[in-house]
């Protein structure tokens, strides 16, 4: 009888056309919206070139090649480099057209003014290269006057540069802020399967279905009936879920990272869980079914707005004010399993989120069990 049931449930729910709607049209909809929202919002862009003026004279050969190298036009030229005299600098200066002056001698300098301080980054840099250009040139002299004949091996080696640093990559997911709101959207369309799991408590319920008062009747144990459309039905959601998935990373080329088949267990968990809770709902009270639909709606909408899906660091102010709901949360737990393997090498969180949904999934299924089996009627 569970084949049964699960066969002839998952027919019925092909016809559905509101499931297909809301769980399947809807969020390809709203991720192709958001897509379109997003687009180049989060691409790197590179910093702007730092105005300047260079007071030189004509033995500053070292330090007029450094900055024509630096301000040599390109992608990469770092300077905008003007060179002026002292007076004409300081009008550039106090008519805010250039960040700084540098002024040229043994050793460098550098002039900025204390009116610009949104410009602190820039004023850090450009302190940053005399500094550096003061240190090189100082020991340059020193090699020169102590080992003349070293001073080309230390040019060449200056020259060369060192890099102390290396970059490693622990995943090839993405830190893109803008890619947690697709991740509340798959996390706000496995709780939307909570309407198929609404239905299969209110078809099991004498007193709220014709169907289900002739289902009393039958012979068939109700907890084989209602396994058999809870598979049939986790079967169904995750599918449409899955297809979705597939839509944003394929299609629109979001970037979920390559761990695709474990983005598809999560997917499985959430849906497991809103069936469950939709099911959890329907078997509470005699209500009839539109305020049963309203109450899940409103709850998964306001889980899925202190997820994040509407204000992006929500779940930040929420885990200040409130850590623990973020750790019940669904929609909470759901996308924090996308983004643990976007970010994070190691599966620990991902799998304490999903243990934690599905055993909150199988408690709702076991209680809404327990209250329909309960049910007794003296007429249908």
């Amino acid at each position: 009888m569970f084949w049964h049931a699960f066969y002839y449930y998952l027919k019925s729910i092909l016809r559905q056309k509101e499931t297909l709607c809301w769980t399947l049209l809807f969020p390809i909809a709203l991720g192709t919206l958001f897509f379109a929202a997003f687009s180049g919002l989060s691409e790197d862009e590179s910093l702007n070139t730092i105005p300047v003026a260079a007071v030189l004279e004509e033995e500053d050969i070292a330090l007029k090649s450094l900055l024509e190298a630096l301000g040599e036009p390109g992608e990469e030229q770092f300077l905008e480099v003007t060179y002026v005299t002292e007076e004409e600098a300081l009008a550039l200066l106090e008519q805010k057209k250039i960040i700084g002056i540098l002024h040229g001698g043994k050793p460098a300098t550098l002039s900025v003014s204390a009116q610009m301080d949104n410009m602190q980054m820039e004023q850090s840099i450009l302190s940053a290269i005399v500094d550096q250009y003061n240190t090189i040139y100082d020991g340059i002299e020193n090699v020169a006057m102590t080992n003349p004949e070293k001073v080309e091996a230390v040019i060449r080696k200056l020259s060369e540069g060192t890099n102390y640093n290396e970059e490693i990559t622990y995943t090839d997911g993405t830190m893109d802020e803008m890619v947690s709101y697709f991740f509340n959207l798959i996390a706000m369309t496995c709780l939307y399967s909570s309407m198929t799991g609404l239905q299969i408590a209110i078809r099991n319920q004498a007193n709220l279905s014709s169907l289900g008062a002739r289902r009393s009747l039958s012979p068939t144990h109700k907890l084989i009936s209602i396994f058999g459309e809870i598979t049939a039905s986790c079967l169904f959601q995750s599918v449409l879920v899955w297809i979705s998935l597939f839509y944003l990373n394929f299609v629109l080329k979001v970037n979920f990272g390559s761990q695709f088949g474990y983005m598809m267990l999560a997917s499985l968990v959430g849906c497991i869980f809103g069936i469950s809770f939709g099911f959890f709902v329907g078997c509470i009270g005699k209500m009839e079914e539109a305020i049963k639909l309203g109450i899940l709606m409103v709850i998964t909408m306001f889980n899925c707005f202190l997820s994040g899906l509407m204000v992006q660091n929500m779940r930040i102010q929420v885990e200040r004010v409130c850590p623990w709901y973020n750790k019940i949360n669904p929609a909470a737990l759901i996308s924090d399993s996308f983004y643990a393997l976007s970010v994070f090498q190691s599966h620990d969180r991902y799998f304490k989120n999903l243990a934690t949904l599905f055993v909150m999934a199988v408690c709702l299924c076991v209680a809404g069990f327990f209250i329909v089996r309960r049910e007794k009627y003296a007429a249908l």
